[in-house]
């Protein structure tokens, strides 16, 4: 921006040649030029332009039109909005706006966005106000992500299903959805017919009363998408459906809706999709990785809904064909706790390398709150998860389910473990019964065989080389979630040599009544010692063997990672 500024023809703007302009404005503009931060000089009674690099983004096609324009010209879409906060500061004063909602279309279309920004004059000597000096950072990112945080928080503290319908699921499910019409214009839910060959319409929101115009376009997408288990794009809408979904979807204004997404509806135990989730996508946001993220976090929300009311569907069979039997009440809800376990965690089909294990407390008729993930990152690292609510029952799982989720949305959006469970703490403390909840996070790096951690109260994570040499990892410790306000959590790099392995875990697995922690946790070194060798699907069947067999009274879950050798 400096050379183009300098390379710009000024004689034909108000401002006039470089050679004739006063001091202040030379100042004002190396100011400006010479910053990082995104900023926007407007000159005189014209208001003109002149702008650094960060600004540049934000005025998307505009740039480099924009050099040497008139605000009111270039950013006519928004005048009104901030034409009076510009006339505040030519009269001596100062604003500040923060997050302030503004549509314009920098980018050919009438788009949602946010903004942080300060208005502050620009003094000629002797007290005139000369120019507006404009400090300006975009938040539209992190108020659509807030604002979908929300909706998914939403979706995972849906109550269970009692009813066991499918079909009552999706509505409740799509009843939260129906709220963030912003940014699901509409939605559809199918699920396919006993005889797996038909995909039935179920539920549905944000396409008025007439379904016949939807039901037409959409069941090939949807039998694509079960067919393939990958989300299906759907285009060309706006002239298919004119009028779907325009009325309320968005604040910034009707238009219709031309772009649709159909995401396969997975459920545990089940190698076939059980329907699919139709959802409209606003026609005044941009379509980037993060919209992808938050509709498939939403699809695995619903089908989450369904899985619940078919587990409910499966325990009322279950019970009815036991009911002759005297334990069949504690085998109904044992079934239920390992059930409902297994639908949250989700069939993963994890990475060469690695292997997993949940087993519910023995005896318990409750559901838990551990878990494992594992996220597959850019440039072949992993994001690596395991953790534990404090409590049983549906509540713990409950608060599970919502952090797993917000875990593997952080990790996506950052690959820092200490940024990840800083921003896991200020979501804990929204959520009821997070807090005191413990997390270790980290980040393997495949290739260059490191690994950066950081936990949360957890147990330490175990290392065993190919040595047999042992190491537990505790330089990156700290306080369990929500406990401290504004807590700064550490993280550290550990090398992982090739052959050596990776044991996370939760304390159910080294925790006994009748000894230490630490006994616990020199028994599970010695095991993983022991089978440092084996595969790791093998390895965690030793583990299993050999740390489980005594029936603990507490869930467990663990994560076994091996570097190639």
């Amino acid at each position: 921006m400096q050379q183009m500024v300098l390379d710009h023809d000024w004689s034909q703007t108000p401002l006039g040649p470089l050679q004739g302009w006063s001091p202040t404005l030379l100042t004002a503009v190396s100011t400006v030029l010479n910053s990082r931060f995104p900023m926007l000089l407007m000159w005189g009674p014209e208001l003109v332009m002149v702008y650094n690099d960060g600004y540049a983004q934000t005025l998307g096609g505009r740039h480099p039109g924009a050099l040497g324009g008139r605000v009111p010209e270039v950013w006519s879409d928004v005048w009104a909005d901030i034409s009076g906060l510009v006339d505040d500061v030519l009269a001596g004063g100062v604003t500040f706006a923060e997050d302030l909602p503004l549509v314009m279309t920098r980018n050919g279309f009438e788009e949602e966005t946010a903004f942080t920004f300060s208005y502050s004059p620009v003094m000629e000597p002797g007290g005139q106000v000369a120019g507006v000096l404009n400090t300006v950072v975009e938040t539209t990112a992190r108020v659509l992500a807030a604002r979908r945080m929300a909706v998914l928080q939403q979706l995972g503290s849906l109550p269970r299903s009692v009813h066991g319908s499918t079909e009552k699921a999706c509505a409740a499910a799509l009843d939260v959805l129906a709220e963030a019409r912003t940014d699901c214009p509409f939605g559809l839910v199918y699920l396919l017919s006993a005889d797996a060959h038909t995909a039935n319409l179920v539920a549905s929101f944000g396409i008025g009363s007439d379904t016949e115009p939807a039901d037409v376009v959409f069941p090939a997408q949807v039998r694509e998408a079960i067919a393939t288990g990958a989300m299906v794009t759907t285009t060309g809408l706006a002239a298919a459906l004119p009028g779907l979904s325009r009325t309320g979807a968005s604040p910034a204004g009707e238009a219709d809706v031309d772009t649709a997404f159909v995401l396969p509806l997975t459920v545990a135990g089940q190698e076939t999709p059980v329907g699919a989730l139709v959802l409209g996508t606003s026609p005044h946001l941009l379509m980037d990785e993060d919209y992808r993220v938050f509709l498939t976090l939403a699809a695995g929300q619903v089908a989450a809904a369904v899985t619940d009311a078919q587990a409910v569907q499966a325990e009322r069979r279950r019970a009815e064909e036991r009911a002759e039997f005297d334990n069949a009440r504690a085998q109904f809800f044992t079934e239920v706790a390992v059930t409902l376990q297994r639908a949250v965690l989700g069939p993963t089909v994890l990475p060469e390398g690695f292997a997993v294990h949940y087993e519910p407390a023995s005896g318990t008729l409750e559901v838990g709150g551990d878990w494992y993930d594992v996220v597959d990152l850019p440039d072949g690292r992993y994001g690596v998860v395991v953790g534990d609510v404090v409590g049983r029952g549906l509540p713990a799982a409950a608060v599970m389910g919502q952090l797993r989720s917000a875990v593997r949305a952080l990790l996506l959006e950052s690959h820092s473990p200490a940024h990840v469970l800083g921003a896991l703490d200020r979501f804990a403390e929204l959520v009821p019964g997070a807090s005191c909840s413990t997390v270790f996070c980290a980040v393997v790096d495949a290739t260059a065989g490191t690994l950066r951690y950081s936990s949360a109260g957890h147990v330490p994570a175990i290392v065993v080389d190919a040595d047999g040499g042992s190491r537990y990892l505790t330089a990156a410790g700290s306080l369990p979630l929500a406990v401290v306000e504004n807590l700064v959590r550490p993280e550290h790099d550990v090398v992982l040599a090739p052959g050596s392995t990776l044991l996370l875990y939760t304390d159910g697995l080294v925790e006994r009544r009748d000894e230490d922690l630490d006994q616990g946790m020199a028994r599970a070194t010695a095991a993983l010692r022991e089978g440092r060798h084996l595969p790791p699907v093998e390895l965690a069947g030793l583990l299993t063997d050999q740390l489980l067999h005594d029936a603990p009274d507490d869930d467990v879950a663990f994560l076994v990672y091996r570097r190639a050798g």
